[in-house]
């Protein structure tokens, strides 16, 4: 149903009929309007109890300047120009420009004006769609759970705390490098690992090495073959390890959002040894110096700071 603005002659039988003691859902049942938009109309462009039409077109048309105003409030300032555009090329979104801009500046301005001067300065393609095509692929349909005694996501404990952590690893067809991806739950810190493969001893050394000194509260994992020694990961690490149900891999959701943000820089079919260290640190720097919303728009390594955990890397 398409919304249509109160035209003058309306708002002047509104002003007659409402002077004269009608009531609300009389005059709109005569304008074949909501009582709602009657009452709304009423109640916001009344001056000191009194509504006239004259004075409702006004305030009406300012409100509505101010709007227009707002959407154009980027492309108006010099600095928010150059902040936004500055923060597009990072591949933050409208959202979180907005939310850091108001937390880090208190500044006001919305992601709709955000979204706006992007249309506007041709810049489409450095919003998420416009430089992320990836599609998902076919999920299998049938799986059998392993009975081996480990523990799954049904028992894993509520997230309160830093320590418990998320973990997966970003493969190629390319090579037998791949990057292991661990992601704290709580403050969304995450760090990635380069390793030659996903073999027992390479796993234990890099995990090892990574939570050294931590306090580990849980890890979650999926069932990937690498993770059949996780009893052993277990008595190394002393943490209980939990697993995601058979091709349940959404379950660990966090840390599957973090691999599509990973697949930006290193898409499918690419060769992970390939990538060098300027990438990582790109890659560490999208994921944890950007606002997120989840965290109030602070970034990820100063919530992780403000927690008072350390981690290697």
């Amino acid at each position: 149903m398409t919304y249509h603005h109160l035209s003058f002659e309306e708002r002047f039988v509104i002003e007659k009929l409402y002077s004269a003691g009608s009531a609300i859902r009389r005059i709109a049942e005569f304008l074949g309007r909501s009582a709602n938009t009657v009452s709304r109309e009423i109640k916001r462009y009344s001056v000191k109890g009194i509504y006239t039409a004259e004075k409702a077109r006004q305030k009406s048309s300012a409100r509505r300047w101010r709007a227009k105003a707002q959407c154009l409030k980027v492309a108006m300032d010099s600095f928010l120009s150059v902040f936004v555009e500055e923060k597009l090329e990072k591949k933050w979104s409208p959202k979180q420009i907005s939310g850091y801009l108001k937390r880090e500046y208190d500044i006001q301005c919305s992601a709709k004006a955000i979204y706006k001067f992007a249309e506007s300065r041709g810049l489409d393609h450095l919003l998420f769609w416009g430089w992320n095509n990836h599609k998902g692929g076919w999920k299998r349909g049938r799986w059998k759970t392993a009975h081996d005694g480990r523990k799954y996501i049904d028992e894993r404990p509520v997230r309160n705390e830093s320590g418990h952590f998320e973990i997966d690893f970003i493969v190629s067809k390319e090579s037998r490098w791949v990057l292991l991806v661990v992601v704290d739950r709580l403050t969304k810190r995450t760090w990635v690992r380069k390793l030659p493969n996903r073999k027992r001893d390479t796993l234990r050394t890099a995990l090892s090495r990574l939570f050294h000194g931590v306090d580990l509260k849980s890890i979650t994992t999926d069932n990937d073959i690498a993770f059949t020694c996780w009893r052993e990961l277990e008595v190394l690490l002393n943490t209980p390890i939990y697993f995601t149900h058979p091709y349940h891999s959404w379950e660990k959701g966090l840390v599957e959002n973090t691999n599509r943000w990973i697949r930006c820089f290193v898409p499918k079919r690419r060769d992970i040894e390939s990538v060098t260290e300027e990438e990582m640190q790109s890659i560490h720097s999208f994921l944890n110096d950007r606002p997120r919303e989840v965290l109030g728009f602070r970034t990820a390594s100063s919530y992780y700071l403000e927690a008072g955990v350390l981690l290697e890397g």
